[in-house]
């Protein structure tokens, strides 16, 4: 502002140095037109010079702007503004490139996802999140540096960008398959199984998962949108029947589909009333007592006809939806453990949980304001689980396993001898009873290396004081080897087929009156 005002400084200078006050009063009576002219000149010749001060200043804040401004657009439309690499436009140009130079080649989309990522957010707060993001973004770009196979996206000096950011914790690949077929899915077990290691954030140890999905070019696709989309399918796919393989298949298209309507129907079909709750009656095999009942849920389909636990349980699971049916199926139990105890029928009810409904916070606040609100003892009450529910998340189940324990409910292990859990571990569990595979059972009575498994298998369950139950009893002759071999309790067609979870009362009476001859 001083140099522009510095032209009208030294004009009004002029004019105050060249007269005095006296003369220029005499001066503008005498010839006051010409004065006021000479005046209003100077003034313009004044702001003709200001103006040309700004435009020449303008002139050099101009192309800086004008050149900065768009660079910077263009980046952030080009790169993913969490971790900075190329995102999916920029992979989009790359790969049109890349389609034009290499029209006959075959290439691999290889798409990597940040396992359970949401439960780093709720640890650690968004900002803290977007670090741990950063730093595995830039793990995987990093790791990928000496694969030749990879497709770069950007180079900066000698750094190179190999990897796409989609945005969240989706990342994408592109892999040149000409040389080596199988490139994809080896440099996918690669970065599957170094990547991951645990991060340091404000001294906190995150750790995380890497899963992959790859879909073929141009075998499965020749658009990149639908490339990513089956890449997607194979990995989900992956997580759901827990194989191996995660290249995408065609069949996966209709496979995928009917999974995912069967699972958007069963979220509605408890309110519909299409899901019964059936029962299969234990038995106490010294005193032929029934001591308990397992409930089992069936799905009466308006399409598909009755459909068994097998068919959509393990589903359920995998898509996150068991946890709502798990809820209902205990509230049903609990009401017909009321039921029992008002006719003073003495039986428990035993009722299968998942590694999902382990991971509930709320499960025991809940399972406990069910067992008060019915005024049920929670003793009556027995859960059920496999091994492999503890797997994915030991620590955690094995405190919510105590905390059910607390509660005062009772813990079976199901399928008891089909894991593969050290005895070490298991001695640790909060568990009362187990319950032999039917596997073992069925044809008890006629293979002698199934005795002798089953009859280890009581063994070693009655040494770490569990009571045993024998699953799939169907032949008088197995309840006898049963009975001789020390086991507890069974269950099978041999007493009774599943029926519906009403009839159980009366069941249980009819069975006490006919002294349970058969």
């Amino acid at each position: 502002m001083l140099a522009v005002l510095l032209p009208f400084r030294s004009v009004l200078s002029v004019v105050l140095l060249t007269s005095s006050a006296p003369a220029l009063a005499q001066s503008l009576a005498g010839q006051p037109l010409l004065y006021i002219v000479l005046l209003l000149a100077a003034l313009v010749l004044l702001l003709a010079g200001w103006v040309l001060v700004l435009k020449k200043r303008l002139a050099r804040q101009q192309p800086v702007e004008e050149e900065a401004k768009p660079q910077d657009l263009s980046f952030l439309s080009l790169h993913d503004d969490t971790s900075g690499l190329p995102n999916k436009l920029q992979l989009q140009q790359q790969f049109e490139l890349w389609c034009r130079s290499h029209s006959n080649q075959k290439a691999s989309l290889l798409l990597l996802k940040i396992q359970n990522f949401e439960r780093v957010n709720q640890a650690l707060g968004h900002q803290n999140a977007n670090l741990v993001l950063l730093q595995i973004a830039q793990r995987i770009n990093a790791a990928v540096q000496q694969d030749q196979e990879l497709l770069v996206l950007e180079q900066e000096g000698k750094q190179s960008s190999k990897v796409a950011h989609l945005g969240g914790v989706d990342f994408v690949l592109w892999v040149d398959a000409s040389t080596r077929q199988h490139a994809a899915e080896q440099i996918a077990r690669r970065l599957e199984h170094k990547v991951p290691e645990a991060l340091l954030i404000h001294g906190c140890a995150v750790e995380y998962q890497l899963k992959s999905g790859i879909a073929h070019y141009p075998q499965h696709g020749e658009l990149l949108s639908d490339l990513i989309d089956r890449a997607h399918l194979a990995m989900q796919n992956r997580q759901w029947t827990q194989t191996s393989s995660q290249v995408f298949h065609p069949d996966l298209i209709s496979y995928n589909n009917e999974k995912l309507g069967l699972m958007a129907e069963l979220r509605h079909a408890i309110s519909q009333q299409q899901l019964k709750l059936h029962i299969q009656p234990q038995i106490a095999l010294s005193s032929r007592q029934v001591v308990a009942g397992e409930v089992l849920v069936r799905w009466h389909h308006p399409r598909r006809g009755l459909l068994g636990p097998a068919e959509f349980l393990e589903l359920a699971e995998q898509m996150g939806v068991i946890y709502p049916l798990t809820q209902w199926v205990l509230e049903k139990a609990v009401m017909t453990l009321a039921e029992l105890a008002q006719q003073e029928i003495h039986c428990k009810i035993a009722v299968n949980i998942s590694s999902k409904d382990l991971l509930q916070d709320e499960l025991v606040d809940s399972l406990e304001l069910l067992l008060k609100r019915y005024k049920v003892k929670p003793s009556q009450l027995v859960l059920e689980l496999k091994e492999s529910a503890l797997v994915a998340e030991p620590d955690k189940a094995m405190r919510m396993l105590n905390h059910l324990a607390q509660l005062g409910v009772e813990l079976a292990l199901d399928d008891f001898g089909t894991g593969f859990s050290s005895l070490a571990y298991l001695r640790e569990l909060p568990i009362s009873q187990v319950k032999v595979d039917c596997s073992f059972i069925f044809d008890l009575h006629r293979s002698d290396t199934h005795t002798a498994i089953t009859g280890a298998i009581i063994d070693m369950a009655k040494n770490m004081n569990f009571m045993v139950v024998a699953e799939g009893i169907e032949q008088p002759e197995v309840e006898q080897k049963l009975i001789a071999m020390g086991c507890a309790r069974g269950q099978g067609f041999l007493y009774a087929k599943p029926f519906a979870l009403d009839a159980f009362p009366d069941w249980v009476k009819q069975w006490s009156y006919s002294k349970a001859t058969y």
